[in-house]
C-alpha cells in the first residue's frame, strides 16, 4: 500500500535519497521527505566525521515550513513538531509511534546549513527544545531591554559585561543601587 504525502494528502510518496545512502520517500508535489529515523540512524553511524556542509543561500531561500499538524502517513497518528534551533522558525514533524521525521522542502539543507544534518535525533530531545526556548526568551528579553532603554543600551551592556567579570559586583551594584533612592520620581 502506498503511502500518502501528510502535506498534499493526494499524492503518493515515492523512494529517494535525501544523501547518499540516506533512503526516504518523497513527495513529487511539495518536495517534502519522510524520514525514517531507523535509517537515519544507520547512516549516521557510517558516516565519517567531516566538515559540516554549508547549503547554499539560494536554496534555504526555498526552505519550507507546514505551520498545520500533520497525520502520519503510515500510521495516521498526529506528528508532534519539534523547533529546530532559535535561529530558525522550522518545526521538524515527528512519529512518536513509527519513528519517522517529515521534512518539508529544504529542511535537510536547513538542517546541514545549521550543522545538524549529523544530530537531527538530538532535536527531538526534551533538553534541546528547552534550549530553543531559553534562547528565545533571552532574546526577547534583550529586544524589550534595548526598545525600554533606547540610546543607553548599548551603554547597560558594556556596564554589565564589565560587572560580569569583576570580583567585586555585588559590593558596585551595592554603591550604584543607593543612587536609585536620590532619583526623584
Amino acid at each position: 500500500m502506498a503511502s500518502h504525502c501528510p502535506h498534499c494528502k493526494d499524492r503518493n510518496l515515492h523512494p529517494s535519497r535525501i544523501e547518499t545512502d540516506l533512503p526516504a520517500l518523497s513527495c513529487d508535489g511539495c518536495g517534502g521527505s519522510l524520514l525514517s529515523l531507523v535509517a537515519y540512524r544507520h547512516w549516521r553511524e557510517n558516516q565519517p566525521e567531516q566538515a559540516q556542509h554549508t547549503a547554499e543561500s539560494a536554496v534555504l531561500d526555498e526552505v519550507q515550513d507546514t505551520s498545520v499538524a500533520l497525520c502520519c502517513p503510515k500510521c495516521r497518528h498526529f506528528m508532534t513538531k519539534f523547533r529546530v534551533s532559535a535561529d530558525a522558525r522550522n518545526q521538524i514533524d515527528l512519529c512518536v509511534h513509527c519513528d519517522e521525521a517529515w521534512l518539508d522542502r529544504g529542511e535537510w539543507q536547513l538542517l546541514d546549513s545549521l550543522a545538524l544534518a549529523g544530530r537531527l535525533t538530538q532535536v527531538f530531545t526534551q533538553p534541546w527544545q528547552n534550549r530553543v526556548r531559553s534562547t528565545e526568551a533571552e532574546r526577547r528579553a534583550e529586544q524589550l531591554w534595548s526598545e525600554r532603554l533606547g540610546t543607553d543600551y548599548a551603554r547597560a551592556q558594556e556596564l554589565r559585561e564589565w560587572l560580569r567579570g569583576n570580583a567585586q559586583a555585588r559590593e558596585i551594584l551595592a554603591y550604584v543601587n543607593q543612587v536609585r533612592d536620590e532619583i526623584p520620581r
